[in-house]
């Protein structure tokens, strides 16, 4: 029936892609069908031409449906990227009405809503989630619960998710314009970390990089909370770009060989050459694949460096037991796990969904926004909204002290 399907758009700058989740009668839900298309009126994660995301949109969704065998669905849950999202702590505390009683739903939520209020958005600022971080009852030891407990005061600690007002509804009107009715939407990063993370990373401690073509989305989790979100304006088109000026390769070529010939680093790169066309397109030249690798390094290296600072940054003090997970079109790189992990001192893997379906990092946000629409369950989810010059390149003799300043900010 068309009231258990739902739909996940992630209109990202590479492809969009989508994801059809199915929820059965036992209240299971599972992927039923996907599909991926070429993006189009997308850059950098913001929509830059309302007909054309559309458009790319009702194709990656007809796509969906088709490979499920159902007819197309309407009701969709949409994905919001771009560097203009970031996130602050809100805390505040309310008074228990019946501290022998315990602490009520009601009161909860008047907690939540007040630490959400503690944060006012910058003017054409709006809220994109209020998420819960943890509890303290009359001052106690952070909680991850408090219902039932017994106390006089309560404090709410929240992640408030603020993006621009007109960016975000840019989202969500290249979505009607595709006739789509937007059941919800998500921020991406948080969104794949439905998809790719298990309730115990999420639990010990792990961080999220999702790379995407135009961004990358960075996502502490501790405690099973999300605890920082932010969204950093540089993703794999940039490596694209990078072997296209450095190369003097046209871009549709540079993009094949990072995909086909690209390492995350000349230290894990095998030896070896390959042939690319010579400007002027006539002839044909030599390039090893450790020179692709030492291009693509930089960049990557770059990216790592903000992820790390974006983290520094929020003041989480652990340790990530967890460690890290690479998801995204960007993680597809060889040898990016290994050289991540080395970088920032963390076992690192790459987070694919599971299923036999959609199981490509490139989905991961798709799926989650599925998986998400699927399990929503009105008042299940503790959350408020509001209605709606290029960096140097490093070179490679940098290698060594970058990665020894990455690590140095996790211990």
């Amino acid at each position: 029936m068309a009231e258990n399907l739902v739909l996940g758009l992630d209109p990202g700058s590479s492809h969009v892609a989508a994801a059809l989740a199915e929820r059965t009668a036992e209240g299971d839900v599972q992927i039923i069908g996907v599909g991926l298309v070429p993006s189009a009126g997308v850059y950098r994660g913001l929509i830059s031409d309302l007909g054309a995301a559309a458009d790319a949109m009702r194709r990656a969704a007809d796509a969906a449906c088709a490979m499920a065998d159902r007819p197309r669905v309407s009701r969709a849950v949409i994905g919001v990227s771009g560097a203009h999202l970031r996130s602050e702590v809100g805390v505040a505390e309310v008074s228990v009405p019946r501290p022998a009683a315990g602490v009520s739903p009601e009161a909860v939520r008047s907690a939540l809503d007040a630490a959400g209020a503690a944060v006012a958005p910058e003017t054409g600022r709006e809220r994109v989630h209020v998420i819960p971080r943890s509890y303290r009852l009359d001052g106690s030891v952070p909680l991850r619960d408090p219902l039932g407990l017994c106390g006089r005061t309560l404090e709410a600690e929240v992640l408030v998710v603020t993006g621009d007002a007109l960016q975000v509804q840019n989202h969500l009107r290249a979505a009607r314009h595709a006739s789509f009715e937007v059941a919800d939407y998500l921020v991406t990063v948080r969104a794949a970390g439905e998809a790719v993370l298990t309730p115990e990373e999420r639990e010990q401690g792990v961080l999220l990089l999702d790379i995407g073509g135009g961004t990358t989305g960075v996502a502490v989790y501790d405690g099973g909370h999300l605890f920082h979100l932010a969204v950093l304006p540089v993703g794999g088109d940039h490596i694209t770009h990078d072997l296209a000026t450095v190369l003097r390769l046209p871009v549709e070529t540079a993009e094949r060989v990072k995909r086909e010939k690209g390492w995350a680093s000349p230290l894990l790169a095998p030896e070896g050459s390959f042939e690319v066309p010579t400007p002027s397109g006539l002839n044909r030249r030599e390039i090893t694949v450790k020179h692709v690798a030492e291009i693509i390094g930089s960049r990557v290296e770059e990216i790592l460096q903000m992820a790390a600072a974006a983290v520094k940054r929020s003041g989480y003090t652990g340790l990530f037991p967890a460690g890290l997970v690479l998801t995204g079109g960007g993680s597809r790189l060889q040898g990016l796990d290994a050289f991540a992990g080395d970088c920032l001192n963390l076992k690192a893997r790459i987070g694919t969904p599971p299923g036999p379906l959609a199981a490509e990092p490139e989905m991961a946000v798709a799926v989650g926004l599925a998986l998400w629409g699927a399990r929503a369950v009105p008042g299940d989810e503790a959350e408020a909204r509001d209605e709606p010059e290029e960096p140097a390149r490093e070179k490679p003799a940098r290698t060594g002290r970058i990665r020894d300043w990455l690590r140095a900010l996790f211990h």
